[in-house]
């Protein structure tokens, strides 16, 4: 799956294993993820067009996002052995993006990105209260040594106060994920 192909806008998010059969109209491609250390799945799917979550498809817990950034290196330099997802909800709309620009800000702003990260790839949900962060990373290990280092950030850089501390953040939560099919 290319996350940044120019013609999936849209992305939709269920907990849960969505099969997609028979394959909805606008459906570009989909992804199953398991838990690292649980054993809940994420069905992450392309799609290229708006998608309702209520309405796309059978089930319960869809967000539907757009994509909003990504940054970092092509998966093809290096294997990912992980998939983080960073999901985080504001009190308002319209801080979303404000947010992901500032921790853009902070990681651009490390000495020494973490090696072990490959790339993240920002969504902002179409109610403008969420952004969805889909991080791949070298290994679960890599990503819980770079958390550990930071104090609870990717990085060390002062933004990263910033990004914790950020006016409105309501909630994040971060999960480490394997992909299990697509």
């Amino acid at each position: 799956m290319e996350l940044t192909r120019p013609d999936a806008d849209h992305v939709l998010v269920h907990r849960g294993r969505v099969p997609f059969d028979p394959r909805p109209d606008g459906l570009l491609d989909a992804r199953w993820l398991r838990e690292v250390d649980g054993d809940g799945v994420v069905t992450y799917s392309q799609w290229s067009r708006p998608v309702d979550a209520d309405g796309a498809v059978d089930g319960d817990g869809a967000v539907a996002y757009r994509r909003y950034r990504s940054v970092g290196r092509a998966s093809a330099d290096r294997p990912v052995g992980c998939v983080v997802l960073v999901s985080v909800r504001f009190d308002r709309s319209g801080v979303a993006e404000e947010w992901v620009d500032l921790v853009l800000a902070a990681l651009a702003a490390e000495d020494e990105p973490d090696p072990g990260g490959i790339s993240a790839h920002f969504h902002v949900g179409v109610d403008g209260t969420r952004v969805l962060n889909y991080a791949e990373w070298t290994s679960a290990r890599a990503h819980v040594d770079a958390m550990a280092r930071g104090d609870g950030a990717v990085g060390r850089s002062p933004l990263w106060r910033r990004v914790r501390s950020f006016p409105g953040l309501a909630s994040s939560d971060v999960r480490r994920y394997r992909v299990v099919g697509g």
